[in-house]
């Protein structure tokens, strides 16, 4: 069989409030690749190679504790500084993420897919200094370079060749521990030096641990030119933490102020409406996030979790074997929710008190936050 090479495109513009608090929000990293296929059909054939290119810009300003928002950080509790305004302390994440993925056809049901990942974060916050002058200003830092290293396997589940108006993959993969998580850069001090610090969980490459995770594409043909699409992943984080320290433990917290290596997961379903031969219109559902624990492994580490629900609105151009995509996805749903260093905060707490009805309910929201990218899944189909 002639072996194709193709060309996808996918650019993914996000300009979201996102889920924030405790020095970052849910730490939750993009995963996504094109997952687009081109040829005569859905699928990749055997000798198939597809290159892809996924560009992802990202800026998160607003803070939320639950579902509920702090809009009184974009202006207030920062500090007056030497131009006699408060500076407010909200922190910004401004992040420029890019996917290098290839896939080859070993047959026309089974693919393999690798993914090559590169970041530049931003991290931008307000500093209240006392000395050598009294002032509040706001300064960035950053952390930039290659990511966690995705390796997969991909199987649709019924014969492409028979299987022409719908269809399910199945897929398994490895993340590796590629991506950095102690970049350092220089940080200024509350009494006016400046020195190298490591960076927060929220800006770094990577997280520490090698996944595994467990995915799933499905379309239908729903009527005519109209296809109905879900597709989803979970990764399994094993590894408790990866030793970096957020800040100095607490008395009978000891360990929940290691960074933990998280689990994390995402969903998107909708439809498609191949507009011509060279376009398509979709509009999708998304929900991502991390659990408070991990499936499998330790428990006792900090990470943020939460989730996100999004309406994401998308399209496609196709010219010969190459594909162009934008999806620009609007928050609907955003939920911090606790996390298992404020729960077990709580327990420690509540174990001390012996009326229920003075018992406390934990959730951090010290003065600076913080965010983090969400991910991103581009799924996308042919007749």
């Amino acid at each position: 069989m002639q072996k194709i090479f193709t060309i996808s495109i996918a650019l993914s513009l996000l300009m979201i409030s996102q889920l924030s608090r405790s020095q970052g929000c849910v730490a939750v990293r993009q995963m996504g690749g094109c997952g687009i296929s081109s040829g005569s059909g859905y699928n990749l054939s055997k000798g198939d190679v597809q290159a892809g290119i996924n560009y992802r810009y990202f800026h998160s300003w607003r803070h939320f504790v639950g579902t509920e928002e702090q809009k009184e950080r974009q202006y207030t509790n920062g500090g007056i500084g030497a131009d006699g305004k408060d500076h407010g302390n909200a922190v910004n994440i401004y992040s420029h993420a890019i996917d290098i993925n290839v896939s080859y056809g070993l047959s026309d049901r089974f693919q393999l897919n690798v993914t090559l990942p590169w970041v530049h974060n931003e991290r931008s916050q307000v500093l209240r200094q006392t000395l050598p002058v009294k002032d509040t200003f706001r300064y960035s830092v950053f952390a930039s370079g290659i990511a966690d290293v995705r390796f997969g396997a991909n199987y649709w589940v019924f014969d492409p060749a028979t299987s022409t108006r719908g269809n399910l993959m199945v897929g398994l993969g490895v993340k590796l521990n590629t991506g950095s998580y102690t970049k350092t850069d220089q940080a200024p001090q509350t009494n006016g030096t400046i020195r190298y610090a490591v960076m927060d969980q929220a800006i770094q490459p990577g997280d520490g641990g090698i996944g595994y995770t467990v995915e799933f594409q499905a379309f239908r043909t729903l009527h005519k030119n109209l296809i109905g699409f879900a597709s989803g992943y979970y990764l399994f984080n094993p590894k408790e933490n990866n030793g970096s320290f957020k800040s100095a433990p607490k008395a009978g917290l000891e360990g929940y102020n290691i960074y933990a290596c998280p689990d994390q997961y995402f969903g998107r379903a909708g439809v498609m409406l191949s507009a011509s031969d060279k376009l398509s219109l979709s509009l999708a559902g998304r929900m991502e996030g991390i659990p408070a624990y991990d499936a499998f492994g330790g428990q006792v580490a900090y990470r943020r979790p939460g989730y996100v629900v999004a309406i994401e609105p998308g399209v496609t151009y196709r010219n010969s074997n190459h594909s162009f995509s934008l999806f620009i996805p609007f928050n609907i749903v955003r939920n911090r929710i606790q996390s298992a260093a404020d729960i077990a905060d709580q327990n420690l707490q509540n174990s001390k008190i012996e009326d229920p009805a003075k018992y406390v309910h934990v959730q951090e929201m010290p003065p600076l936050l913080t965010t983090r990218s969400t991910l991103g899944m581009h799924t996308d189909f042919q007749q």
